[in-house]
């Protein structure tokens, strides 16, 4: 099943953030490339001393200015952690196959220098943990989440998804690893969990994965040598361990779960999930 970038999912996120009336972070632009981008920045009323963790959440569809899911969970996490959250702002460019660039390489990289640009941008404004940048996705911005794992491993010390992939044909040697949790449910009926499928009529994309070879190809590059599964009644949690340089790659797969962002997996909220396995790991 073709994906469409421009999925009324982001709308959805849109219009309960109008009818919760919750103020949205404070909006912070800056110019990359000629091109005038934007980001929306949490950062907590009582930062802790010293420098904070840093958590991108990069949105799906179309990108714009919506709410991500569990921003407010995710904000009210930043206050007690600790921790600054950012959400950039995805752009539908001319010559991008959706609002977040994918099959990176040396001559399309202007997503890529637009979140190097907002790390350093946030940088200069609050003290962050460089050994601590993390980042989650949801749909579109999950696939975009592994461009950041192939091509700014060096800035990144994990990340964990929602309910994308990555396309066959990536470019994909990192630098360094990147410890990654991959979230699917096998309902999803727009990434679909066991077909590989292909991204409308881009050739530059082409081919996407199924979620089981994309967890291969992570346990694979990180040389993985263990593996636990640890079923429920709502998913299956595989973990690979003994991977090279400490790595670790999971993969929850949700026997109930479509294309909607969870509240919860196994009893635990989903936004809560994440940043336990993100948070477990630094560059240091």
């Amino acid at each position: 099943m073709p994906y469409n970038p421009r999925t009324s999912t982001a709308l959805i996120f849109m219009l309960t953030w109008i009818v919760g009336c919750v103020e949205p972070p404070p909006l912070f632009e800056l110019d990359v490339d000629g091109l005038r981008r934007a980001y929306r920045l949490a950062v907590p009323t009582m930062p802790p001393a010293g420098e904070m963790p840093l958590l991108l959440v990069f949105q799906g569809g179309d990108g714009g200015d919506a709410p991500f899911p569990q921003e407010e969970e995710f904000r009210a996490l930043g206050e007690s952690e600790g921790v600054l959250i950012a959400r950039p702002i995805a752009r539908q460019l001319d010559g991008n196959e959706g609002a977040w660039l994918l099959n990176a390489d040396a001559t399309s990289r202007r997503d890529l220098e637009y979140v190097e640009a907002v790390i350093e941008d946030i940088a200069a404004r609050h003290p962050v943990d460089r050994a601590r940048i993390y980042a989650t996705g949801y749909s579109l911005g999950s696939m975009f989440t592994y461009e950041l794992a192939c091509h700014l491993s060096t800035r990144f010390a994990a990340i964990a998804s929602f309910a994308g992939t990555m396309p066959v044909s990536a470019s994909c040697e990192p630098e360094e690893v990147v410890p990654i949790m991959h979230i699917h449910g096998v309902n999803d009926g727009i990434i679909p969990y066991a077909e590989t499928w292909n991204w409308k009529d881009w050739d530059a994309v082409g081919a996407m994965r199924d979620v089981p070879s994309l967890v291969t190809f992570w346990k694979d590059t990180y040389e993985c040598s263990s593996r636990e599964e640890r079923p429920s009644a709502s998913s299956t949690h595989i973990v690979y361990g003994d991977c090279a340089e400490g790595a670790r790659v999971e993969h929850h797969q949700l026997s109930r779960g479509g294309h909607f962002w969870p509240d919860e997996i196994d009893g635990t909220s989903t936004h809560e999930a994440i940043w336990r396995f993100v948070s477990s790991f630094s560059k240091r």
